[in-house]
């Protein structure tokens, strides 16, 4: 699961616990180097409210629900909390006490069902195509999120879970990095110094956590493989933003 993260909310009816956010623009070059097209969600699909901070993942009972729609160049989440609920009516007391500051964001989990690489603008991106959002969770700042997602989304796992899991996003990774490689072979340029010297670091630590597996277990200690494990798990969400 991916999230992106958008900081404009309207509240439609405070007794009823009615927001309207808008989560996604369209057709333009995000902070991620990625594109959403029109029609890339559903319309009318549903999605659930996240508990704050996207904790539904760790196992947080959600806090509301509602619908997806796009209007223009923009997709608008229309959802109700669960007033009925202490944690529903927390979260939306605070959703509405930030608003009207301007303070707070919205993010959503999603899957990229369906993806291609290509140019906008002059440069070259990752299109969205149609995505598959899970759940949308206000949050308080879109900064770290993609950290604690990834987090999250350990937490509860089994481990051979969470390392097929991580293994997922690794293949994925490996897919994009062909089709980027061969775009910019196209053009005879070399990818970013920084995508490089992130992806040697990731292809070093997969080394060593070969290494750490292949050795016996008392070489090893438990601190020090959940070390070196969270920094494996941490270069390979970086190595996303190749």
């Amino acid at each position: 699961m991916a999230v992106k993260t958008f900081s404009r909310v309207e509240i439609k009816d405070a007794d009823k616990g009615e927001v309207s956010a808008v989560f996604a623009t369209l057709e333009v070059i995000d902070s991620d180097g990625d594109v959403t097209p029109k029609g890339a969600f559903e319309d009318g699909a549903k999605a659930a409210i996240s508990a704050y901070g996207h904790k539904s993942w760790q196992g947080a009972l959600p806090v509301g629900k509602g619908s997806i729609r796009e209007v223009g160049t923009e997709a608008i989440f229309d959802g109700r909390f669960f007033m009925d609920t202490a944690d529903g009516a927390a979260t939306f007391a605070v959703v509405k006490a930030l608003a009207e500051d301007g303070l707070g964001e919205w993010s959503y989990g999603y899957d990229p069902v369906e993806f291609s690489f290509g140019e906008h603008d002059g440069k070259q991106v990752r299109f969205l195509n149609r995505l598959k959002v899970h759940e949308v969770s206000p949050v308080l700042l879109g900064a770290g999120i993609g950290t604690r997602t990834l987090a999250a989304k350990g937490a509860g796992m089994k481990f051979a879970e969470h390392v097929a899991s991580v293994l997922a996003d690794v293949d994925e990774l490996t897919t994009r990095a062909a089709e980027v490689v061969a775009l910019r072979a196209e053009k005879n340029k070399p990818i970013s110094d920084v995508s490089a010297d992130l992806l040697d670091r990731l292809v070093g630590s997969l080394k060593r956590l070969e290494e750490m597996v292949a050795q016996p277990a008392t070489d090893t200690s438990p601190d020090e493989f959940r070390r070196e494990y969270a920094r494996f798990v941490a270069l390979t969400s970086q190595g996303e933003a190749a």
